[in-house]
């Protein structure tokens, strides 16, 4: 039974507790042999949901409602675009939906061969991801007009945010169709095994990250300390498998990796890579790497558009700020929104605190002018031959490609 709070936390449901152990075992075994186990267990989890979706859309197809479900859906509320609001929430979701800013799309793209076209890869990625979007929203609307014609009110009214649609909305249709376990168990199947994928995908990406800061301890005792890390989060999820679970999980989902955060972390990439880094020296890279002579619109669009773009919908988010609310539109308590910023704070200040540790504490031999300049401007330099890891020779060798860095 759900508490009223979230400070009541009303202790452990054993049963998710389980659950939630046995997702962690699965995402340790995919990931501990490295990225040769774990593209197997991605391919599955990408490409089953697909079939999922196209069987729960040819169903909810066959419903009566279905096409009232779905003109809502198509039909287009322009009044809507003059709102900031709008704006602000489309912009992060795509950020979200696409996976900026997160990690995972680096870790997992250090792995492609030196001529692999990660150029290609961009745009099919961006195309593949919002047609699924777009199909997905078929699926839903078709199933939402349905519900709106059983219980006789408007599409609007039947929509929730956040878990809702997902957890409440469709077992509530689910149990009126034929069949109705088999058709349950389809759609929380496709729910659990996008969760997995993502899971891999963002622990995968984080991993790296650590292995790369820590590499003569963490790759040489790879899956110890990718259990431990595996065991920190599990710990850290306990919370959401309490009675009071839904009001941790939408905390976590406010604060943790969305929002004021990612847009945060996501504009101090982009102008790392083209300002710091240097938009030219991306399209050098991309000439050295697959032949391509990328226009120098492309600079424009780096260094200019897409940190306007970021930066605005970063002022959007801070301006539009709302306090998290319970269903009955209570406030969350002052401590639950302190600690909401503490994790955002979390992925923010690291931004500052490398900085500053680079230039006061790194290279002390090094005057700080000379620091900050390297900082700024990183001078790489062509090193051709095989690559070197301590991933293991299976991986290296699945791997087989040139690690080069870009001539100044």
């Amino acid at each position: 039974m759900q508490t009223e709070s979230i400070s009541d936390f009303g202790g452990i449901q054993w049963e998710l507790l389980g659950i939630m152990l046995f997702a962690w075992l699965i995402v340790y075994f995919a990931l501990w042999k490295g990225i040769t186990q774990a593209r197997k267990f991605v391919y599955f989890c990408a490409l089953f949901p697909y079939f999922l979706l196209i069987v729960l859309l040819a169903r909810g197809l066959t419903l009566p409602g279905a096409f009232t479900g779905i003109s809502f859906y198509l039909t287009p509320n322009m009044t809507k675009l003059s709102e900031t609001t709008v704006w602000k929430d489309a912009g992060t979701q795509v950020f979200y939906s696409y996976g900026v800013g997160f990690g995972a799309l680096i870790a997992l793209g250090s792995h492609n061969k030196f001529n692999h076209n990660c150029f290609r890869d961009a745009f099919v990625m961006c195309f593949i991801n919002g047609s699924t979007s777009i199909l997905a929203g078929f699926v839903v609307f078709s199933i939402l007009g349905y519900m709106s014609l059983i219980a006789n009110k408007d599409i609007a009214e039947i929509v929730k945010p956040g878990v809702g649609l997902a957890f409440q909305a469709y077992p509530e249709v689910a149990s009126n169709l034929p069949l109705k376990q088999l058709w349950s168990f389809l759609f929380f199947l496709m729910i659990t095994i996008l969760g997995l994928d993502s899971q891999v995908c963002m622990m995968e990406g984080l991993f790296t990250a650590i292995e790369d800061v820590f590499p003569a301890v963490l790759r040489k005792y790879k899956k110890v300390s990718l259990g431990v890390t595996c065991l920190i989060f599990f710990v850290i999820g306990i919370p959401m498998v309490s009675y009071a679970g839904a009001y941790w999980l939408t905390l976590f989902d406010a604060y943790g990796a969305s929002g004021i955060a990612l847009l945060f972390v996501v504009f101090f990439e982009v102008v790392g890579l083209s300002w710091g880094f240097g938009a030219d020296n991306v399209r050098n890279a991309l000439n050295e790497m697959i032949g391509l002579n990328a226009s120098r619109m492309w600079n424009i669009i780096w260094k200019i558009i897409s940190p306007a773009v970021t930066a605005v919908l970063f002022i959007f988010c801070v301006l539009k700020y709302k306090p998290l609310k319970y269903p009955t539109g209570e406030d969350y308590p002052l401590w639950a929104e302190v600690f909401g910023f503490f994790l955002s704070s979390c992925s923010m200040i690291v931004i500052p605190l490398y900085a500053f540790y680079f230039l006061l504490v790194a290279k002390a031999d090094v005057p700080l002018k000379q620091k900050l300049r390297q900082g700024l401007h990183p001078q790489l330099q062509m090193r051709n031959g095989k690559a070197t890891s301590y991933n293991g020779e299976e991986e290296m060798d699945f791997i087989d490609c040139e690690r080069k860095m870009i001539p100044q």
